[in-house]
C-alpha cells in the first residue's frame, strides 16, 4: 500500500508564486505597451481650461479641463445625444505642432472619411463630465507656480485610439 502525503502548505505557496509571477508579468506588459505609446504615438496637444484643486491626500496636482471636451459636451446636448454613461470618438483636427481642434464626433470609429490631419480620439462621458485620457497632472509639492503656465496637455496618439497624457506645455507650445 503507497500512502500519499498531501501538504497544503507547499500547493498554497506554490499557487501563491505563480499569481505573483502573472500579476508581475501583466502589469509589466502594461508598462511595456505604455512605453512604446510614449516613444512611438503621435503627438497631439489638447488646449486646456483648467482648474487647481488641492488634495490633502494625494499631493498637489492640477485637475485638466479640455476645449475640446467642453466643445464636445455642448454638440451632445446640442444634438440630444447627452447621456451619464456614453462613450465614442471625437473627431479632431490636427494643425501647427499637433495642436487639435475639435470637428465632431462619432460612436463608431468605422467608415469615416477623414482627411490627412484629422484623428479620431476616444472619450466618455462619466460623472456629468467628458473625459478625455487622463483629468489630472500631478506634480511634487512647492511646484504650483510653475504648472501654473500650462495651456496644453501633451499627449501622445497609438495606432488604436489609445490617448496618453505625457507632459503640460506653455502657450506657446513649448514643455514645462
Amino acid at each position: 500500500m503507497v500512502t500519499i502525503h498531501y501538504q497544503p502548505r507547499q500547493k498554497t505557496a506554490l499557487w501563491a508564486l505563480a499569481l505573483g509571477l502573472c500579476s508581475l508579468l501583466l502589469v509589466n506588459l502594461s508598462v511595456w505597451h505604455k512605453e512604446g505609446v510614449w516613444r512611438d504615438g503621435e503627438p497631439v496637444m489638447l488646449a486646456l481650461a483648467p482648474k487647481d484643486p488641492r488634495s490633502l491626500m494625494q499631493g498637489d496636482y492640477m485637475a485638466l479641463d479640455y476645449v475640446v471636451a467642453r466643445e464636445l459636451r455642448q454638440a451632445l446636448q446640442h444634438d440630444g445625444h447627452w447621456q451619464p454613461n456614453l462613450q465614442g470618438w471625437m473627431l479632431v483636427t490636427l494643425q501647427a505642432q499637433g495642436a487639435a481642434v475639435y470637428r465632431g464626433y462619432r460612436f463608431t470609429n468605422t467608415d469615416i472619411d477623414m482627411t490627412g490631419q484629422q484623428r479620431l480620439l476616444p472619450f466618455k462621458v462619466r460623472n456629468g463630465r467628458v473625459r478625455i485620457a487622463s483629468n489630472a497632472w500631478f506634480f511634487e509639492e512647492g511646484q504650483a507656480s510653475h504648472f501654473n503656465a500650462a495651456r496644453y496637455g501633451e499627449f501622445r496618439l497609438a495606432h488604436d485610439g489609445e490617448l496618453l497624457l505625457v507632459g503640460l506645455r506653455d502657450e506657446n507650445l513649448q514643455p514645462l
